[in-house]
């Protein structure tokens, strides 16, 4: 008794003409009617005809390898659509093992029939042609689609919804439209807000992992994730698609993400934001590159208040291998050739005498944390315009911008712009206690925690070398704290 493989694919598991299970019974049925025991059912679910498929090799790969004597697949156009190419694998393993047998089922296609190859061959092609032109047609409809500008146009073309948003049907009942996703977008706005506020991709990313599932609801979020999705400009409602902008030394293409534009090369909104322009402006700024000027993480809380008495130099906090003690050294102190002969301090003995000091003044009053709003122009309408003209300005620098239509948007949104800024403002502040003194924030406070407390009340220190050359002396004697005359403020 022969042995059979069954192949049976879908492109899409909805299709009910050509389901699975449909083809599997026919498929069996046929089996049964001939004789051949079933060795194996391999199928692709959700696979389309036009690429390569790793469980269609493996069913052929069985037959050349003698593990089954016959492939049974329901038409051929369910084994590829990729056209000659695909047949010249099939005839391949004929050539190698003469005995094989290969049956499609729908078009009566036997390879041992006469001239097999030929009819195969003109099978495929057309079922290629058909392929592409479905492709062509498609890519034609979003091309359509994605170009529509009026909000009422605006159709979702399916597939995994950006994160923060659902598909809901369109008020006319025709397709799908987008909208914000309130609980997924309430936690987005979260992670932007602690980013904004100093937090680290890292601590966003578990915040996620605790509170939203992932797209595939399965596994922790990733932080390169992350990363992208909250620099995507789906989150201000727009759509990307991929362009090719060029091409590698192997021939490959160069594929980029780009917002879809209108015919002057505007993103178009095709959806609410999830954040707004300000927010999102804000989120960017955190994943700009450091440039090689940027300032170095503080080791200590004194870092950046510390100047050397001497020549004025800022005083870095130090430490070298099998040394137990931890300085405050001038800059200038490594540099040749400089006249200041350097200063250097105990990093611990100066650390511990200010904040007794600094404690000494400010322990026992209470911690506030202080929120602002501004009260005169529309903030909100202010970030719009400014992303508005950033998106005018991007067009005009494109090849063939048509000037004619975007200079006098562009001077249009200034003008707006000039208009919101120019209405009179009154910043509100409020203050509301968080139940600790300033002690109890400073024993539980992060270095930039402390550095916030005391950047309101201390300018600088000034270090001076010992009076004694050898012998560190009182530090009251050298060192003096230049502090900062508060102004009062009313709050509102």
């Amino acid at each position: 008794m022969k042995k059979a493989v069954l192949y049976i694919r879908v492109s899409r598991s909805k299709d009910e003409s050509v389901s699975l299970a449909r083809q599997e019974a026919e498929l069996r049925e046929l089996c049964q009617r001939e004789n051949w025991a079933v060795a194996a059912v391999v199928e692709d679910d959700g696979i389309t005809g036009t690429r390569e498929r790793e469980n269609a090799e493996a069913a052929l790969a069985m037959v050349a390898s003698g593990e089954a004597d016959v492939l049974v697949s329901w038409e051929l156009s369910r084994w590829s659509r990729m056209g000659l190419s695909a047949v010249a694998k099939l005839v391949a393993v004929l050539d190698e093992r003469p005995s094989a047998l290969l049956v499609f089922h729908k078009e009566g296609l036997r390879s041992s029939q006469p001239a097999f190859g030929i009819m195969a061959a003109v099978i495929a092609e057309v079922a290629r042609m058909e392929a592409q032109g479905t492709r062509d047609r498609i890519l034609s409809m979003r091309a359509y689609v994605l170009g529509q500008t009026a909000p009422e146009d605006q159709r979702w073309l399916g597939g995994k919804c950006p994160v923060g948003y659902k598909a809901v049907p369109r008020p006319d009942g025709k397709g799908k439209r987008l909208v914000v996703d309130e609980e997924a977008a309430r936690h987005l706005r979260e992670v932007a807000r602690r980013l904004i506020a100093g937090h680290t991709l890292t601590e966003v990313t578990q915040y996620l992992t605790d509170n939203l599932p992932t797209p595939q609801s399965k596994g922790p979020w990733r932080i390169s994730t992350v990363r992208k999705l909250m620099q995507s400009p789906t989150l201000l409602g727009r759509t990307t698609q991929k362009v090719e902008v060029g091409k590698r030394v192997d021939g490959s293409p160069i594929i980029e993400y780009h917002v879809v534009t209108d015919a002057q090369g505007l993103p178009i909104q095709r959806w609410d934001p999830v954040l707004d322009a300000g927010t999102f402006a804000a989120v960017q700024e955190r994943f700009y590159k450091k440039g090689p000027n940027q300032p170095r993480k503080a080791a200590s809380w004194l870092s950046g208040f510390m100047i050397c008495a001497l020549c004025g130099s800022v005083m870095y906090a130090n430490s070298r291998k099998n040394r137990a003690v931890d300085t405050f050294r001038c800059s200038n102190r490594a540099i040749p050739g400089q006249a200041c002969p350097g200063v250097s301090i105990s990093r611990k003995v100066l650390e511990d005498y200010m904040e007794s000091v600094i404690l000494g003044m400010i322990g026992s009053l209470k911690e506030y944390t202080v929120t602002e709003r501004i009260e005169g122009p529309d903030l909100g309408s202010l970030d719009d315009v400014g992303l508005a003209i950033a998106d005018v300005q991007r067009a005009l620098a494109a090849d063939g911008a048509d000037y004619g239509v975007l200079l006098p948007q562009l001077d249009a949104l200034k003008a707006e712009r000039r208009r919101l800024v120019d209405s009179p403002a009154r910043v509100v502040r409020k203050r509301v206690p968080t139940g600790r003194t300033l002690a109890e924030a400073w024993v539980e406070g992060t270095i930039p925690q402390r550095q916030y407390i005391i950047s309101d009340m201390l300018d600088c220190v000034k270090v001076s070398r010992p009076r004694v050359a050898g012998k560190a002396g009182r530090i009251e004697d050298r060192i003096e704290e230049v502090w900062i005359d508060p102004v009062a403020e009313p709050d509102d």
